[in-house]
């Protein structure tokens, strides 16, 4: 399936000038393919969800774009519902080509309100499908020296390390752009299936001798996100990086450093719908929900909804980034909800495999139960001035990062017909070191290492 080209072109330009009207005609009908989310399969209703929206347009008009790209792309969805009718809901979606078979990478899953869910899980699929093996385009790479890489703006990378003299083949890179221009940056950080043995044709095709062995432990597909437009993904892209990042930085405060003492929100202060749905997680999970507040210093609200692990089971998790503190709790309680019911059809990393590292398989753990009996109790924090349209809120999140020195490097990988846009983003500098709790051997890097040694200066332990 061809796609129209992207190549050079930056999602920062379409995201200003890409349509945003206020007003949308829509059918009073949803279509039968629901989709609605961004990539980042969050949970926002315009009338329901107790937050501004994070969408372009409503929820049915992008149900009936998402349906017009998956015709574009011969594609067809199998929905299921896994909450059992439950709200906040959690849905799963696989994408089937014309033969009936399933598209390669394109499942997903969605969370929220029972529409909203199965939009999310659609459009997830889509998202990992666009960015998946199915279109890769050797042609769209090029080789690049590793010591460029390690040399340029990914030096802040915890990869970059493995970077150096040692590999002296080129890695298969993307051009992404940036506030200086164009920027090369390694295929394999974004895309964990070109790196797995049975991709050996596609880096092949790519003329890519690279060994990655050392490398695929750094691989995910953080920063990954589909949108109506490429405001709309952009903004998803950039939640969804800073959420890892402050997801990591409490995991090496944790148990790298002297301890950390997390803000756990009262649950008696939530408003009525976040208390609802923090009562569903707890039925869900058959245990007590901890809200944290886990916003780091790029003051962009994250919160993680938290089950501490038994003998008989790892923890569980939702989190959620968002400029409402609101969202943030919304899409992380819900998250936790959908990875509780889809721990049946998905495998999560063993964190065992770090048990020759002490610290690292604490982090890989990630048994916060110590932590909470030291916790501060903090009220739900008011949502203030309600974020405006997706293209101001994305306009604020890269002052918040800018302002703290992070500039996203960004590449268009598709558009389909009807402006739905797959964007990904990577902001150098930033922490990854979350890929530690499924099992991964990686350390942080330079700002997970400050964070560290700034815990254990200031003495912040349990």
């Amino acid at each position: 399936m061809s796609l129209p080209p992207v190549e050079g072109s930056s999602p920062w330009d379409a995201a200003w000038t890409s349509p945003e009207p206020s007003r949308w005609t829509t059918s009073s009908r949803s279509s039968p393919r629901p989709n609605a989310n961004d990539c980042a399969r969050s949970p926002r209703s315009a009338t329901r969800t107790p937050v501004s929206a994070e969408r372009v347009v409503p929820l049915p008009e992008a149900v009936r774009r998402a349906g017009a790209a998956l015709a574009h792309l011969g594609l067809t969805p199998d929905l299921v519902d896994m909450g059992e009718g439950r709200e906040p809901a959690a849905w799963h979606c696989r994408l089937r080509g014309p033969d009936g078979v399933p598209a390669p990478s394109a499942e997903g899953m969605g969370k929220g309100r029972r529409a909203e869910a199965r939009a999310g899980a659609l459009f997830e699929a889509l998202e990992h499908y666009l960015t998946g093996p199915a279109l890769f385009d050797p042609a769209a790479v090029e080789p690049v020296e590793p010591a460029r890489i390690a040399a340029g703006p990914l030096r802040a990378d915890a990869s970059a390390v493995l970077l150096d003299g040692r590999c002296a083949a080129p890695l298969a890179c993307n051009r992404y752009q940036g506030p200086g221009g164009a920027v090369p940056v390694p295929l394999f950080l974004s895309a964990p299936w070109y790196v797995e043995a049975d991709a050996a044709r596609l880096r092949e095709r790519a003329g890519d001798a690279h060994d990655y062995t050392g490398l695929m432990r750094y691989s995910c597909n953080s920063g990954s996100a589909v949108g109506v437009t490429a405001t709309e993904a952009l903004l998803h892209a950039l939640n969804e990086t800073i959420e890892r990042d402050a997801l990591s930085l409490l995991l090496v405060r944790a148990f790298l450093g002297t301890g950390e003492r997390p803000s756990v929100v009262d649950p008696r202060t939530l408003p009525p719908e976040l208390a609802r749905a923090h009562a569903v997680a707890g039925q869900v999970t058959g245990a007590p929900v901890h809200l944290l507040d886990i916003t780091s210093d790029l003051m962009v609200p994250t919160m993680l909804a938290y089950v501490a692990p038994t003998p008989d089971r790892p923890h569980r998790r939702g989190a959620g980034t968002s400029l409402s503190p609101a969202h943030a709790a919304w899409r992380a309680l819900t998250e936790l909800v959908q990875t509780t019911v889809g721990e049946r059809i998905q495998r999560r990393g063993d964190a065992e495999r770090l048990a020759r590292y002490p610290e690292l398989l604490a982090c890989g753990r990630f048994d916060l139960t110590e932590h909470l009996h030291a916790a501060r109790t903090v009220p739900f924090p008011e949502d203030g001035a309600r974020p405006g349209r997706p293209r101001d809120q994305l306009r604020e999140v890269a002052a918040r990062l800018g302002a703290r020195g992070y500039a996203p490097l960004t590449r268009t990988v598709a558009v389909l017909p009807g402006w739905i846009t797959a964007v990904h983003v990577v902001v150098p500098g930033l922490e990854r070191f979350m890929l530690v709790v499924e099992g991964n051997l990686v350390l942080p890097g330079p700002r997970g290492r400050a964070a560290v040694r700034h815990a254990v200066r200031a003495g912040d332990g349990c």
